[in-house]
């Protein structure tokens, strides 16, 4: 029985996916178990993991399955899983040498659900573009809200296996480490933080924060929905509708509608159905809390897109380019 199932996706990462198994395989906690899931690829990949597979036959555990998506392929990663304990690893980034024994031995001696670890964000040159740290230490999710307030990933963590007894990735759609990991924390009686930066996340020019397909910019709705909805089961949606609502303004009014209106002449017609769901369920969001949080740029995009003053938006990013 191993105690830690890495489970690492893979598609067509050729580029990447040997500095990502080179920080693996190198890691100083030994009972671990690598699921590399390889989820069609048609590039070079799959010879990649063979090879590492050949090296490390104990450790490497190759699957290789009909293309799903990100979801499907970690969700499959998770029924092959033996460890107690488990962790994902996107495949075009990597991790220190540490970054399991920290985490897992943080986990076990504060008596954790789930432990976080501070991460970077970088460039396919290794430059830092932002770091996300946390303050150090345990709590609980009701004692602490402002957790649901961090940029989510799946990746930067340790988690206990059966928080995933019933709940999964959403398959065939995006923002589904914000959907998945806000539903986790709840399920958490206690969440650890180490101070360390463990994880490389490389940004690359594909990525869905710098996409402006107008599909894939309305999954943010549903998955804002699917918090509501689950937050209301537990009957948890009163104590959390601020930091939800929060939630909704970072990813809504900000970060999506930049996208949408640096990508397209005329907008007011396409934010129509994003104005539908704020005003349905967030009535009241210029009072959040929150807002004071923001950093005075975003601060800035804020004010200008609830203010529906789209081509002071649009202005702004055209001279920060």
């Amino acid at each position: 029985m191993v105690d830690v199932s890495i489970i690492v996706p893979v598609y067509n990462v050729e580029k990447y996916l040997k500095k990502c198994l080179d920080s693996l395989v190198k890691q100083t906690f030994k009972n671990l178990e690598i699921i590399v899931v390889n989820d069609g690829s048609i590039d070079n990949s799959q010879a990649i993991i063979d090879s590492y597979q050949k090296k490390y036959p104990n450790l490497i555990k190759s699957f290789n399955k009909k293309n799903g998506g990100l979801s499907d392929a970690r969700n499959f990663g998770i029924k092959k899983a033996r460890g107690k304990y488990l962790m994902f690893v996107d495949s075009d980034d990597y991790v220190t040498d540490d970054m399991v024994e920290k985490l897992y031995n943080c986990l076990i001696n504060t008596n954790s659900d789930m432990a976080l670890c501070n991460y970077i964000r970088v460039n396919y040159k290794g430059e830092e573009i932002k770091n996300y740290n946390y303050n150090p230490g345990v709590v609980n999710v009701y004692q602490d809200k402002k957790i649901l307030l961090n940029k989510q990933t799946a990746c930067n963590k340790i988690y206990k296996k059966e928080l995933f007894n019933n709940l999964k990735f959403d398959v065939g759609k995006y923002y589904e480490d914000l959907r998945l990991i806000n539903k986790l924390y709840l399920l958490c009686n206690k969440v650890a933080f180490i101070d360390d930066f463990c994880y490389y996340y490389i940004e690359r020019n594909n990525s869905i924060m710098k996409d402006c397909d107008l599909k894939k910019s309305l999954d943010i709705i549903e998955a804002i929905e699917s918090l509501i909805n689950f937050y209301k089961v537990k009957g948890a949606y009163d104590s959390f509708k601020e930091e939800i609502e929060f939630m909704m303004i970072d990813n809504i009014i900000i970060d999506t509608f930049r996208r949408i209106i640096c990508s397209y002449k005329k907008v007011g017609w396409i934010l129509d159905d994003y104005w539908k769901f704020i005003n349905n369920n967030f009535p009241n969001y210029r009072k959040n809390k929150y807002l004071k949080t923001l950093s005075w740029k975003r601060r800035l995009v804020y004010f200008c897109n609830s203010h529906k003053l789209y081509i002071i938006t649009k202005i702004l990013f055209k001279l920060k380019g």
